[in-house]
């Protein structure tokens, strides 16, 4: 990891009263115990601390220490009073639905991601593509300046490395993960939380859409591929949103007949999420997700695209 960027990262919050911290729309389990985690130690520090998110939490991540801080109304925050801006888990800046925002800002925007894909859009740029999770590099940074990591600060670590390891499923887990999980247990991380909220989750609507997913999937031999699609008329039939969805291509990567996964699914704005998931240890879906505008992981990537989903003769489309 890059030393001086540690350093100016350190000196530049030494230096700063009040700190917006964000991380990316849809956030998902490490984006969340980022944003919570950063917000606890920066309140430790004496610094006042306001953290957006575009979206509102699903309720599944209810454990997380200080998620009831989150704001996701733009009108609510005081950005003149800031001295600095820390992105969390968040490749690009126009993701965290503040670009317009904070883009031309005086104040230093610190940027803290894993994502090969980062487009290094900070003053200060600490990207560690080695790391399972951005609560990772975090505990690292915490670890450098010999901070005192508390039983909420260990809950949110273990929660980004559990979520985004796909509990230790994914590359880059490896023995430091492991190290860094059993050493959270040890600084009582509340673990049966993070397993039973985000995991034993499911209600019975997500499991009859889960199971129109896998009706449809379907299996392309020339590109190895096996994909599936929603529609929003699937969900408003089940009564499901997106959030129900989560899972569900990880779940699919368990499939050992292709090598990438592929679930879309509309939403309600007139686009298309692409999910991208694969085992193979030859296999980049980041590199796919990019053509396609979006990023992500080695194993896990995803992207948005303009159109609808379309059944045809042929078989559904993006149109």
């Amino acid at each position: 990891m890059n030393k001086d960027a540690h350093s100016h990262f350190f000196d530049t919050l030494t230096a700063t009263t009040s700190v917006l911290v964000t991380t990316h729309e849809n956030p998902d389990g490490d984006a969340l115990a980022s944003v919570c985690l950063c917000s606890e130690f920066l309140t430790a520090a004496g610094k006042s601390v306001q953290i957006f998110c575009k979206d509102v939490p699903d309720k599944s991540f209810a454990f997380l220490p200080h998620i009831e801080k989150i704001c996701s109304k733009k009108n609510a925050l005081a950005l003149t009073s800031i001295d600095a801006v820390v992105v969390l888990d968040c490749a690009s800046l126009k993701r965290t639905g503040l670009s317009d925002e904070i883009k031309n800002l005086k104040q230093p925007i610190i940027n803290i991601d894993h994502h090969r894909s980062n487009e290094n859009f900070g003053k200060i740029n600490i990207i560690d593509a080695g790391a399972v999770s951005t609560t990772q590099i975090l505990y690292e940074l915490l670890k450098e300046q010999r901070q005192d990591i508390t039983k909420s600060m260990a809950t949110c670590i273990l929660t980004g490395i559990l979520t985004d390891s796909g509990n230790f499923a994914y590359a880059p887990t490896n023995t430091q993960t492991f190290d860094i999980a059993g050493e959270m247990l040890t600084r009582g991380a509340n673990v049966r939380g993070i397993i039973t909220y985000t995991q034993k989750n499911k209600r019975l609507t997500t499991l009859k859409i889960w199971g129109l997913a896998l009706s449809r999937l379907r299996y392309n031999p020339t590109y190895d591929i096996a994909a599936t699609v929603l529609t929003q008329q699937d969900l408003k039939q089940f009564g499901v949103s997106k959030e129900d969805l989560e899972g569900l291509s990880n779940f699919l990567n368990t499939l050992k007949d292709a090598k990438i996964i592929l679930v879309l699914y509309e939403l309600p704005d007139g686009r298309v999420k692409g999910s991208l998931r694969t085992a193979r240890e030859d296999v980049d879906v980041c590199r796919l997700a990019q053509v396609f505008g979006g990023g992500g992981h080695v194993k896990a990537a995803g992207f948005e695209v303009e159109g609808r989903l379309e059944n045809t003769a042929s078989g559904w489309i993006v149109k």
